[in-house]
């Protein structure tokens, strides 16, 4: 599914050190073998959900520095929030994700 919040960002994928692509991987290969194994098995990188997408970008002198359209909270902006989460998890490849105290905790105000 897609949110449409990266435009027509494509799948990162690696395309070697000369690649002038931007948004490709220029020296992490998933699928190289290394002592034996895939690399993607080395390295087993994770998305903090609260840092790539809640986190306001605070400013020692002000406020918020980042503007995101779920900041002004309701439930349907959390759920735009994890949409754009997990599209962002699946355009890096990135298999894991993690979480920073109550980001999906269920609370009663």
């Amino acid at each position: 599914m897609s949110t449409g919040f990266f435009g027509d960002i494509t799948k990162v994928q690696y395309e070697g050190p000369e690649s002038e692509n931007q948004l490709a991987f220029k020296h992490y290969n998933p699928d190289e073998i290394v002592m034996g194994k895939p690399l993607k098995e080395h390295l087993r990188f994770a998305i903090a959900y609260w840092h790539s997408l809640a986190w306001e970008g605070g400013d020692p002198f002000g406020g918020r520095t980042f503007d995101r359209p779920w900041y002004d909270g309701g439930i349907d902006k959390a759920k735009l929030k994890a949409d754009v989460g997990f599209e962002l998890f699946t355009l890096l490849g990135a298999p894991y994700y993690c979480f920073h105290d109550v980001d999906i905790s269920s609370r009663r105000q």
